[in-house]
């Protein structure tokens, strides 16, 4: 694979090489130097100490950066606990990402330039399709996401479904049943009712029958007012059998009381759904087919006020998922804690989500932030965390990457060779403290495409760019 480079077989060497330094304690090198008698004694025992919080931190850096503006070291040279990763790989940080055998797994990508978060979700999509594999992705109006999947490298074929592209046929081939799922499912709780569905079903067959197909905008330019009166006369033009005019006419008469939310409710639908698609005037998407090739399908949900159309598109997923079709999803600053259908749909699927601040992401819902956080990230392999502005979201990333035992040495000899007088004088401390593997600060001050990213056991901060940079 053109993108893995040497940088596995290094970073393996290093953690071997630092495994039985870890187990030295700080009372084993407290001890050992009160008996330490050389320099040179002393100097071991320091190296020890030093091998030993790198075998802790597990940080790795590239020699080019800049580990003192990043707050890594406390300018003594003892106090360096980090890796430096010779590799001449000039995508290092890919190389890490895609993991040592490049088998897929979820990430989560946060902070920074939007283009920088594009380019760390390259090796996602690309092992997705490696994988045979289909990724549908839902995001905000991303061109650069769009522009990475387009590179043939990335997509075998890919579908984009938005106002300049194909219009999101929605409900195409599906039965009446599936239909009237979506649309109840999509409903608002607080009108949401058995009778309103109802009501939809005799709409939706009533549609069927007159034009031949269901778009939201038949469905919301359909005058519920004279549905009644649309059943009696496709009945009387004998358009209808008896047994099927009874079905569609118990429908409505048990969802009449709903008129007025059922109206409501498809007009505001409708009306996100065209700001975003427009009118059936341009290709319509085929899903289906996209999935059976196991292409790319991007679906633009416009900006974050759009929650019904959101809503709708997580159903249309759903339902597919349960007719047993499986994909990757990749979800683009869209905010998770908003919808909770988000958790049924990455649960026991692969799943890559991108964000400008994560942390805020999982805000404003109804569930905890804690717990959904929790619930996501204890399913993540890959971890691309960016520069924050938000010192919540830096404390939060710096919690997740954890701590470790820091040795401090401070050891001083002072020796008096006075005539007839000849003393030495030791002073020594030697203490354990737990402190962050990459501190808030580091995350404030990362730098342009620089990323601490994080790997089970190992957090590499490198410069995330394309492969032909």
């Amino acid at each position: 694979m053109g993108l893995l480079g040497d940088t596995f077989g290094i970073m393996g060497g290093l953690a071997r090489g630092a495994t039985s330094a870890s187990l030295w304690t700080c009372n084993m090198i407290f001890t050992g130097l009160q008996n330490a008698k050389t320099k040179k004694q002393v100097k071991e025992i320091y190296q020890r100490a030093y091998e030993a919080n790198l075998a802790n931190r597990a940080v790795a850096v590239l020699p080019e950066t800049d580990k003192q503006q990043l707050l890594l070291t406390s300018g003594e040279p003892d106090d360096n606990d980090v890796y430096v990763l010779d590799t001449k790989s000039n995508t290092a940080a890919l190389d890490h990402i895609w993991g040592e055998d490049g088998s897929l797994d979820s990430v989560v990508i946060t902070g920074g330039r939007n283009n920088d978060r594009v380019c760390a979700l390259l090796p996602f999509v690309r092992k997705t399709q490696i994988e045979d594999k289909p990724v549908i992705v839902l995001h905000t109006g991303n061109s650069e996401l769009e522009t990475m999947v387009q590179d043939e490298d990335n997509s075998r074929d890919y579908e984009f479904i938005s106002g300049t592209a194909c219009y999101y046929d929605v409900f195409r081939g599906m039965p009446t049943d599936d239909i009237a799922y979506l649309l109840y499912e999509t409903m608002p709780k607080d009108s949401a009712s058995p009778a309103a569905e109802s009501l939809m079903r005799a709409l939706i067959e009533v549609l069927l029958i007159t034009e031949g197909k269901i778009t939201l905008h038949n469905l919301a330019a359909f005058p519920l007012i004279s549905l009644k009166k649309k059943i009696d006369e496709l009945n009387n033009n004998g358009q209808l059998t008896g047994d099927e005019y009874d079905e569609i006419n118990n429908y409505c008469m048990a969802g009449s009381s709903e008129t007025a939310s059922v109206r409501i409710f498809l007009n505001n639908v409708n009306r996100q759904f065209e700001a975003v698609y427009g009118k059936t005037y341009s290709k319509s998407s085929n899903i289906k087919r996209m999935l059976n090739q196991n292409g790319v399908i991007a679906i633009n949900v416009g900006n974050s006020g759009n929650d019904l159309l959101t809503e709708l598109v997580l159903n249309h997923l759903q339902l597919l998922q349960s007719q047993g079709r499986d994909f990757a999803l990749l979800l683009d600053n869209i905010p998770i804690s908003k919808y909770e259908k988000i958790s049924d749909l990455i649960r026991g699927h692969q799943y890559a989500i991108s964000s400008q601040d994560f942390v805020s992401s999982l805000c404003g819902g109804e569930r905890k932030s804690e717990e959904l956080f929790s619930e996501i990230m204890g399913n993540v392999n890959t971890t691309v965390v960016f520069r924050h502005s938000s010192g919540l979201s830096c404390q939060k990333w710096s919690d997740y990457f954890g701590k470790y035992h820091k040795i401090r040495i401070r050891y001083s000899i002072a020796q008096n060779d006075a005539f007839m007088n000849t003393s030495n004088s030791r002073g020594l401390t030697v203490d354990e403290t737990d402190e962050p593997r990459i501190s808030e600060q580091t995350i404030k001050q990362l730098s342009g495409g620089l990323a601490c990213i994080h790997i089970i056991d190992y957090i590499l901060i490198a410069e995330v760019k394309y492969p032909n940079n």
